[in-house]
């Protein structure tokens, strides 16, 4: 989780109220979300961009990388309100053009994700135009994460974590508690990728649209808390009851802006498509070199999780799913297999074809003398 930097207070409007400048963490979307996109967004790209089915596994598994590679903070978030132009809603969206009202290092300090994303989305039109699959994967999961960042609202204040407004730890709250253990029954949004003719401009369109929805953020907050000032499940509930609809919106927004990027990065550089089986492949056709159980997506899940699990050498391979009590209520596969990479679909079901109820589950993947185990929330 990135840490913010202290904040250069100067160029408020002089109506607004001056925050003291503070080091807080900001966070980002929980991993869950920033895979949960990165998952959805290739069944929007168009049949003729149907190769990155083949890497979705990849740009999932991948999509919570920039929390880890040491890229500055400011990359995840912009404090668009520290801007009196964003009010007034002259504020320049080329990076010159900013440069020319604000010294750089007040600019970064404020936050630079819309950047990111142009000069990432023309980095990825790069490796595509010269077939460096390689890179332009790992760009393409990354992209996922900074688009995710910057459809959050808390993403986009001085205000991210209720600091200023008596909210003090929102965002943690309605970012991965609130959103994390409902992704699994989010419905999908409708649509396909459109071409973007100006990414920047689209990003800070779809910026201000979600900076719109702070208030009712801040305002559910403080229903539920009057409700629950423990934040129980009961502030959830409530929470949920009156953010879900804005929430659904802002994610399934998400997943359509991120195959947009994608297939703007695509087109733009000249529609190139990789070969098979070099650098793009299929699950089925790696040869791993150590024994995986992969984390299952969704996780929460419900009704149904895909596992993922792969095996370097030819042997027997079992599969059980096991409760809190370590009671085995299912045996998923057991037998022989060939060296490969697998993936299999677990509905929630015991040894009697039961729906179990909601709760921890725990799948065990025992090959030779290897044991794996993963934890999984089934919800109800």
């Amino acid at each position: 989780m990135p840490e913010r930097t202290p904040r250069i207070m100067r160029g408020f409007f002089t109506f607004l109220v001056i925050f003291p400048a503070c080091v807080l963490a900001k966070g980002n979307w929980g991993w869950q979300t920033h895979e949960y996109i990165n998952f959805h967004a290739v069944e929007y790209l168009p049949p003729e961009m149907s190769f990155f089915l083949y890497q979705r596994t990849f740009l999932y598994q991948h999509a919570s990388d920039p929390d880890q590679d040491g890229s500055p903070g400011y990359y995840h978030y912009i404090d668009i309100d520290y801007y009196r132009e964003f009010y007034l809603g002259t504020l320049p969206h080329e990076w010159e053009e900013m440069l020319d009202l604000y010294d750089e290092t007040v600019v970064r300090e404020v936050g630079i994700v819309p950047w990111v994303i142009q000069w990432w989305t023309d980095s990825l039109s790069v490796l595509m135009s010269r077939h460096e699959w390689a890179n332009a994967w790992q760009i393409a999961a990354n992209l996922g994460h900074y688009v995710a960042d910057s459809h959050q609202p808390l993403h986009l204040t001085l205000n991210y974590n209720g600091q200023f407004s008596g909210n003090d730890g929102i965002h943690s709250r309605y970012e991965t508690q609130l959103i994390g253990p409902r992704l699994g029954s989010l419905p999908l949004p409708e649509g396909e990728a459109v071409y973007w003719d100006n990414v920047i401009d689209s990003v800070f369109g779809y910026i201000g649209e979600a900076y719109s929805n702070i208030t009712w953020i801040l305002v559910a907050d403080n229903l539920a808390r009057s409700q629950d000032p423990s934040y129980g499940s009961t502030y959830y509930e409530a929470m949920w009851t009156n953010l879900d609809t804005l929430t659904t919106r802002m994610i399934q927004r998400e997943i359509l802006d991120l195959a947009s990027i994608w297939y703007t990065a695509w087109v733009n550089a000249g529609e190139p498509v990789p070969s098979l089986g070099i650098k793009a492949v299929r699950d089925e056709d790696l040869t791993p070199d150590h024994y995986t159980l992969y984390p299952n997506y969704p996780n929460p899940f419900n009704p149904t999780t895909t596992i993922r699990y792969a095996n370097p050498v030819p042997g027997n391979v079992v599969l059980r799913i096991f409760d809190t009590m370590g009671r085995e209520v299912y045996t998923i596969l057991g037998g022989f297999q060939p060296a490969g990479v697998y993936k299999v679909v677990w509905d929630g079901r015991d040894h009697h074809h039961i729906p179990l109820g909601a709760g921890v589950y725990f799948c065990r993947l025992e090959a030779g003398n290897v044991t794996r185990t993963i934890k999984m929330l089934l919800l109800k």
